[in-house]
């Protein structure tokens, strides 16, 4: 079965098992550097928002074998696991003078959204080969965050200019995201206790781990929640207190969207070698969406600026055929 056809049967098959109440709607969606993902609407009568299930992976599981009804068991099964969050603000959305204080900002990389940044307000720093864009924060909870990215025609509604909507995400997102920064082993020890289902103890840790400290140091910058921490870069201050207490320049490799490591520079370490680095681990380890970019940057304590410190002419993503 042609990817086209799947996706209309599917699309026809759940729509016969959900009933008549239930919409159903194909809608490619482009995402963070240029992927396009075929997503499936769930509407149902009576609720004020649709879930969306991207279908593509599916494709993949029918591609390798996996039986269509069993994908359709899974598709609905997701759909069921996934309800919608209560009381979903949509007022706040509409409404100009609800909006001020959950505008946020994120970081992207420019060269590989340049079709998306056609569409959306945004302020590009070409010196970094990076953009922000923004976003609407509905934040309830620290591990629940649903956010609505802004469109010129949201900005046009509005009658926000570029300069208002950053004014306001330069004040909300370090507000709502705080900053974090930890040693390269303190964040793996929190992946670790964050992923296994049973408690872990400091010293099943530490024995895990070797408690050697790496050479050179490295540190993880990202935000309080971990989703799209990136933009911690341009906080104000973040690197310039860093770098102090650091007593050094800093080395940023862009480990994703959300979050970046740094290392204090020294003259042993081969920026070279890092940028081969970064660019091996985008490829084989960092999904298309989530990266950020093939370049390392260069913070100087001296004059406080950030800039590629080595530029790779790999392009970071690529669009689906």
């Amino acid at each position: 079965m042609v990817y086209e056809t799947f996706l209309e049967t599917v699309k026809q098959s759940l729509k016969e098992r959900l009933g008549p109440e239930f919409t159903l709607m194909l809608q490619p969606i482009t995402k963070n550097n240029g992927l396009i993902l075929h997503g499936l609407c769930i509407g149902k009568a009576g609720e004020r928002a649709a879930p969306t299930i991207y279908l593509n992976h599916f494709y993949e599981s029918y591609q390798n074998g996996r039986p269509f009804n069993a994908l359709l068991d899974d598709i609905m099964a997701l759909y069921q696991s996934s309800p919608l969050p209560g009381d979903l603000p949509i007022e706040e959305f509409l409404s100009p003078d609800q909006i001020k204080e959950k505008i946020i900002f994120r970081l992207i990389n420019e060269p590989a959204n340049r079709e998306l940044l056609k569409e959306v307000p945004h302020i590009s720093y070409p010196e970094l080969d990076l953009s922000i864009v923004f976003y609407l924060s509905f934040q309830k909870e620290e591990d629940s965050l649903l956010t609505a990215l802004i469109y010129n025609r949201h900005q046009k509604t509005w009658n926000w200019s570029t300069e208002e909507l950053y004014l306001a995400a330069k004040s909300n997102t370090p507000r709502l995201f705080p900053a974090r920064i930890r040693s390269l082993p303190e964040a793996i020890k929190d992946i670790v206790k964050g992923s296994s289902e049973n408690e872990i103890t400091e010293d099943s840790l530490e024995e895990l781990f070797d408690t050697a400290p790496l050479s050179p140091p490295m540190y993880v910058l990202s935000n309080s929640s971990g989703i799209s921490g990136a933009g911690c870069l341009l906080y104000e201050g973040i690197l310039k207190d860093f770098a102090s207490c650091s007593g050094s320049d800093l080395i940023i490799l862009p480990s994703s969207i959300h979050e970046v490591l740094i290392i204090p520079h020294s003259q042993d370490i081969s920026l070279d070698e890092l940028a081969e680095t970064v660019l091996t681990i985008n490829q084989e380890e960092v999904l298309e969406e989530d990266r950020l970019s093939n370049h390392i940057y260069f913070y100087s304590k001296s004059n406080g600026k950030l800039t590629i410190a080595f530029t790779s002419s790999a392009p970071i993503g690529t669009k689906n055929p």
